[in-house]
């Protein structure tokens, strides 16, 4: 049966790989009671709160154990717990939350089959990231259209405050004069040799231009003081994400051309009645004109 949090392949009632509840079973969480009614790493005996001794026994601390698997929960202050032991470290609870600190709450979700707050938003990115490729492109407008549209051209993001670099050569000279020097007067030396130069030429990342960045179904338009590109969508040949930025290479031009800033506006995701607020990084922008693509295929 394969895990439908993780797509990971399993026989039995939890996933070998993350430990979630595959899909099929009808265990739910419990509305009331302690975390600790069940061990979240073997899921079948309680906790027990018992006492863990430190520097050669002169130091104590309370700790919650599980009698079966061996599990030690450490309390962190407040409702926060790590899992800092596990008699198995293959059990994937180990692997997957192994000295990690949640709180009762995750561990009780756990205990019966979910994942952690994290783990979850994790996974519901990719999963929307996931969708997103396959065509349902999210509209994130943030003002008004910077460009015209065309007859059946929607717009599907608008971005602003978006920088445009490219890469330029940088040639640099360096020189000298070689041999000995002779003193002719004061504050005056004639060097014997002659002068030579060396010259190198690399490549740097220049600025080019600030405007706004929109994102249609047909094209990707950048509309600054300076310059404005025009690419349609299917001249793109490659793309790469970055935390801040795409790179975008176009059919017909050599340079890549970097479009920075784009991290500064926010994307609303939704899966399952769970919303998250992600930062629109490359690789979501991406898989938007990866969607786009599919879409009008």
């Amino acid at each position: 049966m394969r895990c439908s949090v993780c797509g990971f392949e399993n026989e039995g009632r939890y996933c070998n790989n993350c430990g979630a509840l595959l899909t099929g079973g009808t265990e739910a969480v419990p509305a009331t009671g302690s975390w600790l009614e069940r061990c979240p790493v073997c899921r079948t005996r309680p906790l027990e709160e018992t006492v863990s001794r430190r520097f050669l026994g002169l130091t104590s601390r309370q700790v919650y154990a599980c009698p079966g698997c061996g599990a030690t929960f450490t309390p962190e202050g407040g409702e926060a717990f790590r899992l800092s032991k596990a008699a198995d470290q293959s059990n994937p609870i180990w692997k997957t939350y192994g000295n990690q600190t949640l709180t009762g709450g995750e561990w009780r979700r756990i205990a019966h089959g979910g994942v952690s707050d994290a783990r979850q938003r994790a996974l519901d990115i990719e999963y929307a990231l996931g969708e997103i490729q396959k065509g349902s492109v999210p509209e994130l407008r943030v003002e008004a259209n910077a460009v015209l549209l065309k007859r059946g051209e929607r717009a599907v993001a608008v971005i602003p405050g978006v920088t445009l670099k490219e890469p330029r050569s940088v040639r640099k000279t360096y020189g000298g004069g070689g041999g000995p020097s002779i003193r002719i007067a004061k504050g005056v030396y004639f060097r014997t040799g002659g002068f030579a130069s060396r010259s190198e030429s690399h490549e740097e990342i220049r600025e080019i231009d600030s405007g706004t960045l929109t994102l249609t179904n047909r094209r990707m338009v950048f509309t600054g003081a300076k310059r404005t590109v025009n690419v349609p969508l299917g001249k793109i040949v490659g793309m790469e994400p970055y935390r801040d930025a795409i790179a975008i290479n176009r059919d017909g031009k050599q340079r890549t051309e970097y479009y920075t800033g784009i991290d500064t506006t926010r994307l609303t995701l939704g899966v399952a009645g769970r919303t998250h607020v992600v930062p629109l990084s490359g690789v979501v922008f991406m898989c938007m004109v990866q969607g786009l693509l599919n879409r009008e295929e």
